[in-house]
């Protein structure tokens, strides 16, 4: 019974093994985003501080890394969750907390959503905006206030 038990673990090897050959194939790799949407939340948005309700950015069909939404954006606080109905889910934030400087251009990524980031909106930058996130890189994700 032993030799029997043998000789099928030798005779799968051999399968596997012959299985496999020297000629290499080309191998695709898709870079995917790893989050489907992103959504505005704050007393700056439209949709106040209501997560269960939060604004949704629209996905560039040619791009589904980059994000987009245009509308008013009021004196407020404002952050970018991935998920609806959940304060400990992801977010996009500025890079420190109370960012009032629309030019700068980098964000970040903070899992679970601590430390607590957001972007500030004076009188001063009050107005309609066209507001683009990309998050391709994950590391060095992007945003781009553009006054409309």
């Amino acid at each position: 019974m032993k030799k029997f038990k043998y000789t099928i673990i030798v005779l799968l090897i051999g399968i596997v093994f012959s299985s496999c050959q020297e000629e290499t194939k080309d191998i695709e790799i898709y870079n995917l985003p790893v989050y489907k949407h992103l959504y505005l939340v704050g007393d700056a948005t439209p949709a106040g501080w209501d997560i269960n309700n939060p604004v949704p950015m629209i996905v560039n069909p040619d791009n589904e890394f980059e994000f987009t939404w245009e509308g008013a954006l009021t004196p407020g606080q404002f952050k970018i969750p991935v998920s609806i109905g959940n304060w400990s889910a992801d977010f996009f934030m500025p890079v420190a907390d109370g960012e009032k400087d629309l030019s700068k251009t980098t964000c970040k990524l903070i899992k679970g959503g601590n430390p607590d980031q957001k972007w500030v909106i004076t009188d001063d930058t009050k107005g309609n905006y066209k507001l683009t996130v990309n998050i391709e890189n994950l590391e060095s994700p992007t945003i781009k206030f553009e006054l409309k």
